[in-house]
């Protein structure tokens, strides 16, 4: 292949004599007691790695290196940074290999101080100079060695076309061979043959050779300014009106005539005729049969009193294990203090009172070792009362399942480790030595959900509204949303105020979880057929001792929560009417888009939802919300969601430039957009734009072909919240059959929908600007 000279990307030389730096100003909202120049500083420092080819070998030591680095809490440098106290999170991300020239980059966001801006640069230094002489342990390399393998391996699960795709686009978009970037064999083979020679050497060399000898890096910090975005306003009007006064009358007329041309070719819908030239699917080219997968169920595993639930899949070798615990025990009182518990599980060492004892470095290095990963994680779902398998309706939301889950995975012969390492986490944790660990992640995570609240208000604005019509919802948004703010510098305070008080709770929390219901547990797992029946010889022993019982005092047996409320929904719903109430809602931040949502609820308790509702959602997302709202009004997202369990309808924006008084406008001539529609566009060609939108929409029900680890837990949660195969293949034949008179129906509830109200991400200036009255609360 003959390639064109101006296709070529070079490699860019190292240039800088010394590091760059730069200080730049970004916009931030004021906070009470702090001036121009108060907390809240970030610095990052970014080296250029490469400046020739790296061999595949040694692009993987770099991401092994990555790993050992900032893969773990425990891992040094991240370790370093966050035991600091200098900043609140980490940043930087660490190897981006995906380019031409690969970079690393590592800082911290949330420093109080220019003092400690230059304290956090020396200590990265200092972190790394250490790491140069000391270098890595055996257990470290292990660990870090095992989880990339697995990886690769994997190859990473989800949209695994798509990531072949995208990874061999890192080769391919620099004509090199896209093979190049997906094998990985021969690198791995000489990357362990390098490791057993030389040890940690290999890893030392890449961070005294492309780290610490090199001064090609910039040292960037950014300082809070709450005056930028007033600043960067006004400066727009003074450059727009600059340009206007150079501008002849000629001109300026021309200028407004291109803006009044490109209105009407926005506004103009393309002709049938044009439409009819695009490649398109049809009704009978897709499968009228849903995808399941496969499961079974025994109750009362080896006379456990344990669940044990099996998918029989193909899953090379690779062994998915998933123990799960009610915690519906748990006073809903103490909820909030569950995030804390779940990281320490992940993030802390054990005690065993003896010579098993291991530190959170010593522990996570153990379970890469010998496992793929394992880590816990909290559910909360929504199940159908008895008696609704089959049916869609709409049901009160008072029933609903709370459970642990200790997830993980691993090769057949380290199956007995992973159980082991299962019940370490669930018995052996140390919580009392776990303070700083624990200090560490909250104060992350607070920052984290700031800065997700600036970047991706739309989820927290969703999240918001449907948390005022759903008690369900309501819980979510509290651990997740907007309020887990509140939470999260509540338990932090805590923390910090009597960790000893506090550790005591977390020790009551999880006694009462272990010394549950064994009718409140099961274990799922996922693999081939020899997987399984290699796990279910090790599963007798870990579900009949491995798992804690309480013989002198049995705990009752867990409720059928299909059956009855769960215990948190008093409580919860009493905590929503006060906290959460419908109400119009704006959140400051520091943003110069909008992140607009509005919602309320379109079908009642009882009444029967049909497939075609989520055709009907679809359409607006992809028709109309991208036409008026993206294409022509520049919003980077718009969006239709629905849920068909409790009947509750959303509209939110993306990124969003306009007022937003005008988006609101938008989603209120949503409705008469359809039933206009129903006259003319979607009754054209045989109904063709119903029938994009029933394609669309049974992409978005099948999606990709799952992972052997995805399609075990997918038909777990199915089997959990009670949905029959027959309620699926019911809803997809809806789905299929959807008419323009299900699109009329759907419009009219919209246009007349119950209580709506609307949450809106977006900085003061913004809200200064509108009319319509919203109860405003700072996020940052």
């Amino acid at each position: 292949i003959t390639l064109r000279e101006d296709s070529l990307i070079n490699y860019q030389p190292r240039k800088f004599s010394k590091p760059v730096r730069e200080r730049k100003p970004f916009a931030a909202a004021a906070a009470s007691g702090e001036g121009e120049d108060g907390q809240g500083h970030m610095l990052c420092v970014t080296w250029l790695l490469n400046t020739v080819p790296l061999t595949p070998m040694m692009e993987l030591a770099w991401i092994i290196l990555d790993r050992l680095l900032l893969g773990k809490p425990s891992s040094p440098l991240r370790k370093a940074l966050e035991d600091s106290n200098l900043g609140e999170e980490t940043i930087g991300g660490g190897l981006e290999d995906e380019l031409l020239q690969s970079t690393f980059a590592i800082g911290m966001k949330g420093v109080k101080n220019r003092e400690d801006v230059v304290a956090l640069e020396d200590l990265i230094m200092e972190t790394l100079h250490k790491l140069d002489a000391d270098g890595f342990s055996e257990d470290e390399i292990a660990s870090s060695m095992n989880t990339i393998e697995f990886r690769l391996r994997e190859g990473g699960g989800g949209l695994q076309g798509m990531e072949i795709f995208l990874g061999a686009l890192s080769k391919w978009n620099y004509d090199l061979s896209p093979k190049d970037a997906l094998v990985y064999e021969d690198s791995l083979k000489l990357m362990k043959e390098e490791i057993d020679k030389t040890g940690s050497n290999v890893f030392q060399q890449l961070i005294h050779d492309s780290l610490l000898g090199n001064n090609h890096r910039v040292v960037l910090e950014l300082f809070p300014s709450t005056s930028l975005e007033a600043d960067q306003l006004q400066d727009a009007k003074i450059q727009i009106s600059r340009a206007q006064s150079k501008m002849s009358d000629a001109e300026y007329q021309s200028v407004i005539g291109e803006g009044i041309k490109l209105k009407k070719l926005q506004d103009t819908e393309e002709t049938p005729e044009v439409i009819a030239t695009n490649p398109a699917l049809a009704i009978s080219d897709i499968d009228t049969t849903p995808t399941e997968y496969p499961i079974h169920v025994e109750e009362n595993a080896f006379k456990s009193g344990i669940q044990v639930v099996t998918h029989e899949v193909a899953s090379s070798g690779i062994a998915y294990v998933d123990f799960g615990l009610d915690i519906s025990m748990i006073p809903y009182e103490d909820a909030i203090l569950l995030p804390s518990l779940i990281s320490l599980l992940n993030e802390a060492g054990t005690v065993a009172h003896g010579t098993d004892d291991m530190s959170d470095a010593e522990f996570r290095n153990h379970i890469g070792t010998v496992t793929g990963g394992v880590y816990a994680t909290l559910e909360i779902m929504s199940v159908k009362p008895t008696g609704s398998d089959d049916d869609s309706k709409v049901h009160p939301g008072v029933n609903m399942l709370t459970m642990l889950f200790i997830r993980g995975k691993c090769t057949v012969e380290k199956i007995s480790d992973l159980f082991d390492v299962i019940e370490k986490v669930l018995t052996s944790i140390n919580l009392d030595d776990s303070q700083n660990i624990l200090q560490n992640a909250l104060k992350s995570n607070l920052s984290s959900k700031k800065s997700n609240i600036a970047s991706r208000g739309h989820s927290y604005v969703n999240k918001r509204i449907r948390g005022r019509y759903s008690v369900r919802s309501f819980i979510d948004e509290k651990m997740y949303g907007v309020s887990s703010l509140e939470s999260y510098a509540t338990v932090l305070e805590a923390v910090e105020s009597d960790w000893g008080q506090f550790v005591l709770r977390l020790k009551k929390i999880r006694e009462a979880i272990l010394n549950g219901s064994r009718n409140g547990m099961l274990l799922n797992l996922t693999g081939d057929r020899s997987v399984l029946d290699a796990i279910m010889e090790k599963a007798e022993e870990f579900l009949v001792n491995g798992v804690p019982v309480d013989l002198g005092n049995p705990a009752p047996p867990t409720p059928a929560f299909r059956s009855v409320d769960h215990p948190w929904i008093a409580s919860a719903r009493e905590d929503m009417l006060k906290s959460n109430p419908v109400r119009d809602e704006g959140i400051v931040v520091s943003t110069q888009v909008a992140y607009v949502g509005e919602g309320g609820r379109l079908y009642d308790v009882e009444d029967t939802v049909k497939g075609s509702t989520s055709v009907v959602s679809h359409y607006l997302t992809t028709g109309y919300m991208w036409d008026v709202i993206r294409a022509k009004n520049g919003a980077y997202g718009a969006y239709s969601q629905f849920s068909s369990s409790d009947g509750i309808a959303t509209l939110f924006t993306y990124r969003d430039p306009n007022a937003p008084e005008d988006t609101l406008d938008a989603f209120h001539a949503a409705a008469d957009n359809i039933l206009e529609a129903a006259s003319s566009s979607l009754a054209q060609n045989d109904n063709a734009a119903i029938t994009t939108a029933i394609i669309g929409t049974v992409g978005g029900l099948d999606g990709s072909a799952l992972s052997a680890k995805d399609a075990g837990w997918v038909a777990l949660i199915r089997y959990l919240r009670g949905e029959s195969a027959l309620c699926r293949q019911r809803w997809r034949k809806e789905v299929l059959e959807s008419s323009l008179d299900e699109f009329v129906d759907y419009a009219q509830r919209l246009k007349s929908w119950k209580t709506p109200s609307v949450a809106i991400v977006a900085s003061q200036s913004a809200f200064d600007e509108m009319e319509r009255d919203v109860s405003l609360f700072k996020a940052q």
